[in-house]
C-alpha cells in the first residue's frame, strides 16, 4: 500500500499469513454478503484460497455467478445465494437456507451496503431513498443475522466480522441517510458483542475510510482522494479473522469522533461553512 494512501487513511494494517487465516476457515463455511463486486468479491476470493467453503450473497445474480466462477477456476469452492437484502423478509429465507444446505458459518462478513450522497433539501419528498438505504444497511442484515447468529451461538463458535464506516464516528452533512442507516448496524453489532462473546462468538467492526469502488465512484469528488482498494479490505479482513480486535478503525476517526463529543458547537460551525460552500457553488453552477 502506498505511503501516501496509509497517511491518508489512517489503515496501516495488513492481511494475515495465509496458514493462520486457513487454520480458522479451511474447510469450513464462511458467508459473505455484498459479494458480487468490491469489497465482498475480494473478500470472498481470500478466504476462498486459504481452504474457506464461501457463501456468497449479493442482490446481482450475474455478477454473483461471476464471482463464483472465478473462485472454483481458482480451484476454491464457493455458492451463490441471489437475495436482496431491501426485503428482511428475503434475508431471513436466505439465512435459513444457508444453515440447511452448508451447516453452521464459522465466519460471518456482513459487507453489504448501499451509499447515498444526497443533502436533505434533496431528498425530502424522496422518502423511500431512506427506507432503502436502511433495508440494505440495516433491516437485512438483522434479519440475515437474526438466523445465523442463534446457530453459531448454539454452537459456541464462530465470528462475526461487520463492515462498517468511519461516519458512524464522523457525521458528515450530505451523508444522513446513509450514516444513520450504518450507525444503526454498529450500534447493533456493539450491543450485541458481550452477548455473543458469552457465548463463544467473536465480533470484530471494520470502520473504514474512503474505499475506491463502484458504490463510491458515484461520487466524482472522491476519485481524486487518496484511499483503499477492495483488496486492502479483505486483508483487513484476514487480520481480523485471525486477531479477532473488536474494532478497527483509523486513529484520526477516533480523535476526530472526540472532537464531534466534546466540542460540538466548532466542530458544526465548521460543518455549517462546508454547507455554505457547497449552496454557493451550485449557485453559481445554476447562473447562466
Amino acid at each position: 500500500m502506498p505511503r501516501a494512501v496509509l497517511l491518508a487513511t489512517g489503515m496501516a494494517r495488513t492481511g494475515a499469513p495465509p496458514d493462520r487465516v486457513r487454520e480458522r476457515v479451511g474447510g469450513r463455511t464462511v458467508v459473505v454478503t455484498g459479494a458480487s463486486r468490491g469489497i465482498g468479491a475480494a473478500t470472498a476470493e481470500r478466504l476462498a484460497a486459504v481452504g474457506a467453503r464461501v457463501v456468497l450473497l449479493a442482490r446481482g445474480a450475474e455478477a454473483l455467478d461471476d464471482v463464483v466462477g472465478a473462485v472454483r477456476s481458482r480451484g476454491g469452492t464457493a455458492h451463490a445465494i441471489a437475495v436482496d437484502l431491501r426485503d428482511p423478509q428475503a434475508a431471513a429465507a436466505a439465512g435459513e437456507r444457508i444453515l440447511a444446505e452448508h451447516g453452521t458459518p464459522a465466519v460471518v462478513v456482513s459487507n453489504a451496503g448501499h451509499s447515498i450522497h444526497r443533502f436533505l433539501a434533496d431528498y425530502a419528498d424522496r422518502f423511500h431513498d431512506v427506507t432503502r438505504t436502511a433495508g440494505v444497511n440495516y433491516l437485512g442484515p438483522v434479519a440475515l443475522l437474526l438466523r445465523l447468529l442463534p446457530a453459531m451461538t448454539a454452537a459456541r463458535a464462530g465470528h462475526l466480522v461487520l463492515v462498517s464506516t468511519t461516519s458512524v464516528s464522523v457525521p458528515l452533512p450530505g451523508w444522513s441517510a446513509y450514516g444513520a442507516s450504518k450507525s444503526a448496524l454498529d450500534a447493533w453489532v456493539a450491543s450485541v458483542a458481550p452477548e455473543l462473546a458469552v457465548d463463544g462468538v467473536a465480533t470484530t467492526t471494520l470502520r473504514l475510510p474512503l474505499v475506491h469502488t463502484a458504490m463510491s465512484a458515484a461520487t466524482p469528488a472522491y476519485r481524486r482522494v487518496p484511499g483503499l482498494l477492495p483488496d486492502d479490505v479483505a486483508a483487513l479482513v484476514t487480520h481480523s479473522v485471525v486477531a479477532r480486535p473488536r474494532v478497527v478503525d483509523p486513529w484520526w476517526s477516533r480523535a476526530a469522533g472526540l472532537a464531534v463529543d466534546l466540542a460540538p458547537g466548532p466542530v458544526d460551525r465548521l460543518a455549517t461553512g462546508y454547507v455554505r460552500a457547497v449552496r454557493a457553488a451550485r449557485r453559481r453552477r445554476d447562473v447562466p
